[in-house]
């Protein structure tokens, strides 16, 4: 019984619960001016500053890409260019060569063909040569055979 006589009084409501509730509500409002304002002041400083920050370094992140993708843009465009001109370089080489090998393949053509008159000319001449001598051969063998001379130019 002792305790439910303690307990009664705890949960009794008088004139010091008054003082406490007036007292904590001061209390409250000098917090709030003094200490819990200013904090939150400096916490709302930081957290704006924070997050200008954070917007800035988005902001430089952000160009940051456009110049790079500028960048890759550019380099992109240059080995186009670089494959361009070494493309036609090539283009150009292949025609040089083209152009060449047909000059080559007229001056040997040029070539054979004088050859071939010169060989034919020369085997005329060794024909003409040989029936001399065939000739001249037949009336010395025809001299011996028959023992007496035979004109080489009658048949």
């Amino acid at each position: 019984m002792v305790i439910l006589a303690l307990a009664g009084n705890v949960l009794q409501i008088d004139g010091s619960f008054l003082f406490v509730f007036i007292s904590v509500i001061i209390l409250i409002l000098i917090l709030n001016r003094t200490l819990f304002k200013p904090i939150n002041q400096v916490l709302d400083e930081r957290e704006r500053l924070g997050a200008g920050r954070l917007a800035e370094a988005k902001q430089l992140l952000n160009r940051y890409e456009e110049r790079l993708k500028q960048y890759e843009e550019q380099l992109r465009a240059a080995r186009g260019e670089a494959y361009q001109q070494l493309e036609a370089q090539r283009r150009e080489s292949l025609a040089m060569r083209q152009e060449m090998l047909l000059k080559m393949k007229a001056e040997i053509s040029q070539q054979i063909a004088g050859a071939q008159d010169e060989i034919a000319q020369q085997a005329e001449a060794a024909r003409k040569n040989l029936e001399a001598e065939a000739r001249a051969m037949a009336g010395v063998i025809s001299s011996q055979i028959l023992h007496r001379p035979v004109s080489a130019g009658g048949d």
